[in-house]
């Protein structure tokens, strides 16, 4: 009897031990699943619960795709004989003991995972950053001290479940680059990521998070802090445009007031008889003016020059004098 009950339970689980892998809450985490190549069709589940787990949130059948269940997802990848779990919006009562299993005629294949979800208030579950296009931004997620030697990494979430990033960051004090990426870990629990050449386009949801060693058959991915990202117009583009409609807008209203000033109408007596400028003892009576100038012209033709000469150095100061001024010349 003892040696049944003991090749049972070697028959239901060929994973070896436990994988432990630690969320956040708020976050999420992918968990790696491995699998023998000969069940490569066949389904695979997650499961909770000691054996045999009735509990499934997520099963499936289907290859090299997403499948999502509520706040579960997985992906068989047939070609790596692994299949991929992701759990989202962790909080602390999802702490428990899961497995990957693969279902087979008789008795599964499963492989044990002990999920422990921390609550840690040192660091913020979800960050909002505006940037205009052009310019960049400056990102700082903090990280608990168990990933200090882990890899860093920065991914953009689309759709339900796919978080893709392009490169990670596993070496401290160090900046790296990749595209219009630079990514940086300081050592002291800070990532920091600078996004430069911003486009409308790059404006999404990102997640900063961490890798445990990802290449072993027990590696994981922790999703640690929401990064919501809103990239908007430049200001100075902005500012021009709020500023070429006020411009705009003069330029009309000045061209409608010169219109109307022209098409006033003007009184003709007032513009021939108001004085030149200044008070009223530089004011010339036109009459007068032309009446002088025809008795200057009946003067022989020296005197008359001698005349005009001396009625321009001498104007009169009352008009009605300005005929017996010239005849007293004539004298």
């Amino acid at each position: 009897m003892k040696t049944l009950l003991i090749f049972t339970l070697f028959l239901i689980s060929d994973g070896g031990e436990s994988k432990r892998v630690t969320g956040y809450s708020g976050g999420g985490v992918l968990v790696k699943c491995t699998y023998d190549t000969g069940y490569t069709s066949n389904p695979k589940y997650l499961c909770t619960g000691l054996w045999p787990c009735m509990t499934k949130p997520i099963w499936t059948d289907a290859k090299n795709k997403w499948i999502n269940s509520g706040r579960f997802s997985l992906f068989d990848n047939t070609r790596a004989a692994q299949f991929w779990v992701v759990i989202r919006e962790l909080n602390v009562e999802d702490s428990g003991m899961y497995k990957c299993g693969v279902w087979k005629s008789g008795i599964d294949v499963y492989t044990p995972v002990e999920l422990n979800v921390e609550e840690d208030l040192s660091y913020e579950k979800s960050i909002s950053v505006t940037g205009h296009v052009g310019g960049n931004v400056n990102i700082s997620c903090k990280y608990p001290q168990s990933h200090s030697s882990d890899p860093k990494f920065l991914c953009r979430r689309v759709g339900i479940v796919n978080c893709s990033y392009e490169t990670s960051v596993n070496e401290r004090r160090r900046w790296i680059n990749e595209g219009k990426l630079y990514l940086h870990d300081d050592g002291k629990q800070v990532f920091t990521v600078i996004i430069n050449r911003l486009t409308e386009g790059d404006s999404g949801e990102y997640w900063c998070g961490a890798e445990s060693d990802w290449t072993s058959d027990h590696g994981y991915k922790a999703y640690i802090t929401q990064i919501n990202l809103r990239v908007t117009a430049s200001t100075i583009f902005s500012v021009i445009a709020v500023v070429s409609v006020i411009l705009v807008v003069f330029l009309i209203g000045l061209m409608f007031f010169i219109l109307a000033v022209r098409k006033r109408p003007q009184d003709p007596a007032s513009t021939l008889t108001r004085p030149l400028g200044g008070t009223s003892n530089n004011y010339m009576d036109p009459v007068a003016v032309y009446s002088n100038m025809e008795e200057i012209g009946n003067l022989p033709d020296s005197d008359a020059r001698v005349s005009t000469v001396y009625s321009s150095l001498s104007s009169p100061t009352n008009p009605s004098d300005s005929s017996q001024h010239i005849y007293d010349n004539d004298l």
